[in-house]
């Protein structure tokens, strides 16, 4: 199969493997194979390559020290976020001598792990 740039074949290469895996009878061709075949009769002279893909030019991409940096303080601020939530959540127990150590000791370690991954996906 000819290839112009890695990844991109012509439209017409595409079409032609849709055909060539699709049955040969009509009555037994799905509808995606009738499409190809009528798209191809219609405008097959006319085909013309893809166009290349491009690449992510938005920004720069973070180096691994990065990623590690924000997921380390993302983890320490969900940390305790995730223990007050906790805390705040289970409440007064009526009457226990520790409220809300229990919904704090569960909520710290979940609000860790959550504020690990979105301070690594989005911090510095």
């Amino acid at each position: 199969m000819p290839r112009t740039h890695p990844g991109v074949f012509s439209r017409a290469t595409l079409i032609v493997l849709v055909l060539a895996v699709a049955p040969a009878t009509a009555w037994a061709e799905g509808p995606i194979a009738r499409a190809a075949r009528a798209y191809l009769t219609a405008n097959g002279p006319r085909l013309t390559r893809l166009p290349a893909q491009r690449t992510q030019t938005s920004g720069r991409r973070r180096g691994p020290g990065r990623i590690v940096a924000g997921a380390a303080v993302g983890a320490a601020a969900g940390f305790f976020a995730g223990g007050y939530l906790g805390a705040w959540i289970d409440g007064d127990c009526g009457g226990c001598d520790d409220p809300g150590l229990k919904g704090a000791l569960i909520g710290a370690p979940i609000g860790a792990v959550a504020g690990g991954i979105v301070g690594g996906k989005f911090l510095f």
